[in-house]
């Protein structure tokens, strides 16, 4: 699905508010229809609200991605809670500890010993007031707060239909605080009409126009004509029986070629018009259109590894042997939203140009960074900062996306051990850093070479001891800090055949006969050899 988006130049846009107030109201009455468990009938709602079977089915769509956006997201934010609890379990042990602490040893100052006074009985037991008063207070704090997580943690473990709260929750709860939200006025009364003004406007914002490929342009309620360029006009069907139609004119900056295509070969259009404080958009939905492939694998992988700061490319030929490697810039660390999707876009824009020049597959690495980044909260500053900046699914979405349009095949592998794998085996070998011999890796595997994890010393061991017929007696332990596994002490068994004292050495003959330094050592031979031995050198 490929959704474009551009702007719309309205003079009047009291229809499209009040088609947008008729598509929320049944919306929301269909929502709590379905949570009081009282459903109405298809029929029975069309004719209450004034509706086509369109747009019947537009609400139910829209509501029923609202739902399941809801159920979808509950598992990660269960899992946030109970480590949140836990974190709070923690700190309640360490205030409650009734131990007492050690005191901090103060820096020396250069102030001599008769500048301060000695503290009396009292000021210590007003300091240890204050503490036992402060300990106290924070105790209260983190049980609240404990509670209070508790409560939400029950209320999303308890299986019922998803409550959604329409114009934001934000938004409701600044009815309680209206000054500080920025609704003011003479009175309070005043106050809150703005509010709620504001309220209703949220709630109004945005209405769906449903589309089917068995209708004219691809949609029944909006129908999309090209007037030339980037330039298209729509007709926007009003809600009710009667046919009103709303004329508009809409330019979109990119996807028009897409766009056409669709229109060409009457492809379903979805339409989502969108109130913001610059006026209205629409958004465009499609399904994407087929292209045929310009890659094969016999010529060999690109493998892509992602990484903070930069991606790393290798490229293999049809054996699995690497052939060239490079990396490529992509800093998204403390950049906004859009600006981290250009720097992704020119980072994707380089991969897709090598794949393409190539005619290469790309292989990319499958990650999954939802439970480190609810964890967010108990990680290290550095770690919050690296998770938050580490836009993976985005980048895959984009790499997917314009792999697409260039006919490219993306491939994607499990990252288990990728790194891990390219330290043992290829980047001495190769000299390749860990991450282009990690890229190495996911390369082979989209071409299905088998790689394996070089045994431990303790399996080698093991193993070693095995093909000698010894017993192994040596147990893997941790070493606490690090982490380290080392091996403890091994006895090899004696063999009786190995006498208990060691062996003495041999001596040789000058040792035996006690040649002094100096001495011609006599020989044993026999004289009959000696003659023959100084004739042959005479």
């Amino acid at each position: 699905m490929r959704t474009y988006q551009a702007r719309l130049s309205v003079a009047d846009d009291a229809p499209l508010r009040a088609y947008a107030a008729v598509f929320n109201h049944a919306l929301r009455s269909l929502h709590a229809s379905r949570h009081s468990g009282k459903m109405r009938s298809k029929p029975q709602f069309m004719r209450e609200f004034n509706l086509t079977s369109r747009q019947y089915n537009a609400v139910k769509r829209s509501l029923d991605g609202m739902e399941s956006s809801i159920v979808e997201l509950r598992p990660g934010r269960i899992v946030d809670l109970k480590q949140r609890i836990k974190a709070a379990d923690k700190k309640l042990a360490s205030l409650s500890d009734s131990k007492p602490t050690q005191p901090k040893k103060r820096k020396r100052t250069s102030k001599r010993s008769g500048d301060t006074a000695p503290r009396t009985f009292e000021d210590t037991c007003a300091q240890a007031a204050r503490v036992a008063a402060s300990r106290a207070f924070r105790i209260h704090n983190v049980e609240r707060r404990r509670a209070d997580l508790a409560r939400r943690l029950a209320a999303l473990e308890a299986a019922g239909h998803p409550r959604i709260c329409f114009g934001s929750r934000q938004l409701f709860n600044a009815q309680h605080h209206l000054a500080q939200n920025g609704f003011t006025g003479p009175d309070e009364d005043a106050a809150h009409a703005a509010w709620l003004e504001a309220w209703r406007a949220q709630r109004d914002a945005q209405f769906l126009v449903l589309g089917s490929k068995d209708e004219s342009g691809g949609c029944q309620g909006c129908v999309m004509r090209h007037l030339g360029g980037n330039r298209f006009a729509l007709r926007l069907r009003l809600h009710g029986q009667e046919q009103h139609w709303v004329p508009l004119e809409v330019a979109f900056g990119y996807g028009v070629e897409h766009i056409l295509a669709a229109l060409e070969v009457n492809q379903a259009l979805s339409y989502r018009f969108l109130r913001d404080h610059k006026g209205w958009r629409v958004f465009v939905s499609t399904e994407v259109m087929a292209t045929p492939s310009r890659t094969d694998v016999r010529l060999g992988v690109i493998g892509v590894d992602f990484n903070v700061g930069f991606v790393t490319l290798s490229a293999t030929d049809r054996f699995g042997n690497i052939i060239a490697h490079q990396d490529i810039p992509m800093l998204t660390a403390g950049l906004s939203k859009h600006t981290t999707q250009t720097v992704i876009s020119i980072a994707v824009e380089e991969i897709i140009a090598i794949a393409t020049k190539a005619q290469k597959p790309i292989s990319i690495e499958f990650l999954d960074f939802a439970k480190k980044k609810a964890q967010l909260s108990y990680a290290s500053p550095g770690k919050q900062r690296m998770l938050s900046s580490f836009a993976y699914t985005r980048f895959a979405l984009t790499v997917g996306a314009r792999a697409h349009d260039a006919g490219i095949e993306v491939v994607e592998v499990p990252a288990a051990y990728s790194s891990k794998l390219g330290t043992q085996k290829y980047a001495r070998r190769y000299g390749l850093s860990v991450h282009r011999a990690a890229a190495f890796v996911l390369a082979r595997r989209g071409q299905k070479f088998p790689d394996r994890l070089k045994p431990s010393s303790r399996k080698r061991f093991a193993t070693t001891c095995k093909d000698r017929g010894e017993p192994v007696s040596a147990r893997l332990k941790v070493s606490r800090g690090r982490g380290k596994a080392r091996l403890e002490t091994y006895a090899r068994p004696r063999d009786s055949a190995i006498p208990a004292a060691p062996r003495g050495r041999k001596r040789s003959e000058m040792e035996k006969r006690r040649v002094s330094c100096g001495e011609t050592p006599q020989c044993k031979s026999s004289p009959t050899r000696v003659r023959v031995m100084l004739g042959g050198l005479e």
